[in-house]
Parts: C-alpha cells; structure tokens; sequence
C-alpha cells in the first residue's frame, strides 16, 4: 500500500514528515488468529484497508494540530498514538501464508517507528518505512482491494 498519497492527503506537509513512506498498512478489531500465515486474501485486504481507513481518519484529525506545531519532537510524540493504533492493528492482520514473512517484516519495521515517534523522532519513519510486497502478491491483492469500499474510500494501493 502506498502511504505517500495518504500522508499527503491526510495534510501532513512533507515538512514536517520529511520523506515518509508507507509501503503496507493493515489489520482490524477482529481476532482472525494473528498473523499466522492462514489467512486469505480477501481478509487480509479488508484487515489492511478497515485499519488503513481509520489511520486516514485519525491523521486527518491530527493534521491542523501537527501543522501547526513548531516543535517537531512534540509534533512526532502527537503522531505516535495514530501510527501505534496502526502498527497494532496490522501486526494482527492474518496474511495469506506467501506474505507472512514480508508481514512479520513490515510489522517490525512499524513497531520500531513507533518507538522512534514516540521518542520524538520523526526521522524513525525514514525514506521508506516498508518494502512492497512482492509484485505477484501485490497484483493479486491490488485486485482484491479494487472491490473493497474501504480500499476506495481511503484510495490504497498495494505496492509502488
């Protein structure tokens, strides 16, 4: 999924982000058993794009604030409740098994950059946060996603 339409749209000026990139986003509320590489696509996607959807909404929310904040540890510290809401909720997504181990990676890499915002760093989303998935998976689940009215509502793609 690419998160630099997202951040842009949400109002975050790229000032303030610097060069953040998000290559995935996901998970819900629903307990589908972790991410445990049972999963199927048409899950995960809705996993992804519900919790995508409310990470929009959430920056959305927080944008006026971030912009006009002058300090950007604070304004770093502000975003971290959003991207930790995100980072939970898509450690909990249950990808499809071909996807797990990019999922675990991804995952990771998420909760280190929630660490490094909520130490005040927002150079802890760095140039690009997450690889994409791979181009066959990222195709497959881009056609998924094309009927999902989350995916729409909030714009996502899988992968570059």
């Amino acid at each position: 999924m690419n998160f630099r339409k997202l951040v842009l749209v949400t109002g975050m000026i790229p000032a303030v982000l610097g060069a953040s990139v998000f290559a995935a986003c996901g998970g819900d509320d629903d307990d589908d058993g972790g991410s445990g590489g049972t999963g199927t696509d048409e899950k995960y996607v809705a996993s992804i794009c519900k919790a995508g959807a409310e990470f929009a909404t959430a920056m959305e929310k927080l944008s006026k604030d971030l912009a006009s904040e002058k300090d950007l540890e604070k304004a770093a510290e502000k975003a971290a409740e959003p991207f930790e809401d995100f980072a939970k909720a898509f450690a909990k997504a249950n990808p499809p098994k071909d996807l797990k181990e990019w999922h675990d990676d991804a995952s990771d890499a998420l909760d280190k950059a929630v660490k490094g915002l909520k130490d005040g760093n927002f150079d802890a989303l760095g140039d690009e946060l997450m690889p994409d998935p791979p181009k066959d998976i990222s195709d497959r689940l881009t056609k998924v996603a094309d009927k999902n009215k989350d995916c729409q509502d909030a714009d996502f793609t899988f992968g570059g």
